[in-house]
């Protein structure tokens, strides 16, 4: 295994790689070091020294492999801040001991480890979490070594980093999410523009896919990770500019704005409500921790003033409206709305989950949130009602509760489940809801033996994600030229779209986001994104 280290590090080197970094943070080599998991006996365990052998010998072979001109770091826990475990004390110490030995020229900081989810959403901070949480720790070891020091975890914004090294806290600071949803910070900064830059919300969509086995992607900024064929700055247009109408001011409406503009044409935006965010601002409304969403509309919102768009808000608008407006091009992003279809009979009876966040719905006693959807609105929703004291018990047809809600963002609704006493109830399918005197009864198919059964309640709180909201879309479809259809492979393609289904039609028509079927922030940002960047 030692052996295995010196060899990986060869190939960085090789590579034509600055250097590399040892990883020690609930990993093999901290694994020695710490009482958690080392229970040897012999000369790898017991003492400190022993504890450390294993690292020590690791580093030797790296140096032995690459010589002392090569950069050569540890990334280690300044405290695992778990019961038995290392603490403060003890890594500040194995971080000085390594630097002794003369073998790293770095140390990178973290907090924790990483041996369950819980755990790891400490080590990096969510959304809701304060920014740098972790930098006195890290300023801690900087004090303690002689070596340069570096920290990232939480820090999204130009000025917590300035503040971190300015301060002498660290000597360098990794802005990893934040650089996901923006790659240009530096040369924003370095422009004067810093006002422009996108900053990380924290909502870990990047990371949390990573743990589903899928690429890390950005909930705001759809082109990290598609960088060769979706562009991070959109280009203007070789040809003459049009006239392009957007219905709809959520994400997939104002990304459809953007990219419009950025093309350098003449964009209106019409909003029904009067503010622009669609359901980003429910999200971001549900609960304390995931107010910061609405980083993402204003985000956008600022974009599309920079561009001049010309944004209607308070206007409702139908297929009169849009073409008053002499078209060439219709973008309609009208969203959804909450999908009770699936229900046998009691659809007038239930409410959505944007009623209990909106303050629509007040429910009085105990409420059932039954979530066939998975994602964070049934789970944000059944967390706002368990701080208010309500009795919750989330429903759910799924195998868990919120399956699609992973990695390090389950761990914060469960504490709050569990110190509520929130009741999760997996494999029942809500079928029907009927009027039991004061009460709501749901009927309940369980999803293995078939058998139905009954649970009562005040409210029963329904998330099966939306149906289109696509009325002014269906007003506009025969008189558009290509009727309303994508050409999917120019679209796959980044080809402009030039389907000719009506020769007498004198505008295009496309529909995005939620006006097509239900989606979140990431998808419904990605298909404004293709589409209007080929414009």
């Amino acid at each position: 295994i030692v052996g295995a280290y010196a060899a990986a590090a060869r190939r960085t080197m090789e590579g034509d790689l600055d250097g590399v970094e040892v990883i020690a943070y609930g990993h093999l080599v901290d694994q020695f070091w710490t009482p958690l998991v080392n229970r040897r006996t012999d000369r790898y365990g017991g003492s400190l020294e022993n504890r450390m052998r294993f690292s020590m010998e690791v580093l030797e072979a790296i140096r032995r492999e690459v010589g002392d001109d090569y950069i050569v770091g540890i990334r280690m826990s300044g405290s695992e801040d778990q019961t038995g475990g290392l603490d403060q004390d003890e890594l500040t110490e194995i971080a000085r001991q390594l630097v002794a030995s003369g073998m790293i020229d770095f140390v990178n900081v973290v907090r924790g480890w990483i041996a369950s989810d819980e755990a790891l959403s400490h080590v990096i901070p969510n959304l809701g979490t304060p920014l740098g949480p972790h930098l006195p720790l890290a300023a801690a070891i900087k004090e303690a070594v002689d070596v340069p020091v570096f920290h990232a975890a939480r820090i999204t914004d130009l000025e917590t980093a300035r503040h971190a090294v300015e301060q002498g806290l660290v000597d360098m600071v990794g802005m990893t999410r934040a650089h996901m949803a923006d790659p240009y910070i530096v040369e924003k900064l370095k422009a004067g523009r810093a006002a422009e830059i996108r900053s990380c919300v924290g909502a870990s969509y990047c990371l949390n896919r990573l743990y589903l086995g899928q690429e890390a992607l950005c909930i705001q900024n759809p082109a990290t990770g598609r960088e060769e064929h979706i562009p991070h700055v959109v280009g203007r247009s070789a040809e003459p500019g049009r006239k392009v109408v957007v219905v709809g001011g959520g994400p997939a409406g104002m990304e459809a704005a953007r990219v419009s503009a950025r093309r350098g044409h003449e964009v209106v935006l019409f909003e029904a409500a009067h503010e622009l965010g669609g359901q980003i601002n429910l999200a971001a409304r549900a609960i304390e921790r995931r107010r910061e969403l609405i980083g993402i509309v204003d985000w956008l919102a600022a974009a599309i003033e920079r561009e001049g768009v010309q944004v209607r808000l308070n206007t409702y608008a139908d297929a009169a409206t849009v073409t008053a407006e002499s078209p060439d091009v219709v973008v309609v992003a009208t969203g959804g709305e909450p999908n009770f279809n699936f229900l046998e009979a009691g659809h007038h009876l239930v409410d959505s989950t944007w009623d209990v966040i909106a303050g629509a719905v007040r429910p009085r006693g105990r409420v059932l949130v039954y979530d066939d959807h998975g994602g964070d609105q049934a789970m944000s929703t059944a967390e706002r009602l368990a701080l208010a004291g309500h009795e919750v018990a989330v429903v759910t047809p799924d195998r868990v509760a919120g399956h699609d809600v992973p990695g390090t963002l389950y761990p914060a609704y469960l504490k709050v489940f569990y110190e509520h006493d929130v009741a999760l109830i997996p494999d029942l399918r809500l079928i029907r809801v009927d009027r039991k005197g004061d009460q709501l009864a749901g009927s309940f198919l369980n999803e293995y033996t078939g058998v139905t059964s009954e649970m009562t309640a005040a409210h029963i709180v329904v998330e099966h994600g939306t149906s289109p909201l696509d009325e002014v879309y269906t007003e506009l479809r025969e008189r558009s030229s290509n009727r309303g259809e994508i050409d999917i492979p120019a679209l796959l393609a980044g080809q402009p779209q030039a389907l000719a289904r009506n020769p007498e039609g004198s505008y295009q028509l496309f529909r995005v986001g939620d006006a097509v079927a239900s989606r979140n922030i990431h998808a419904a940002l990605y298909d404004s994104l293709r589409l209007c960047m080929a414009l």
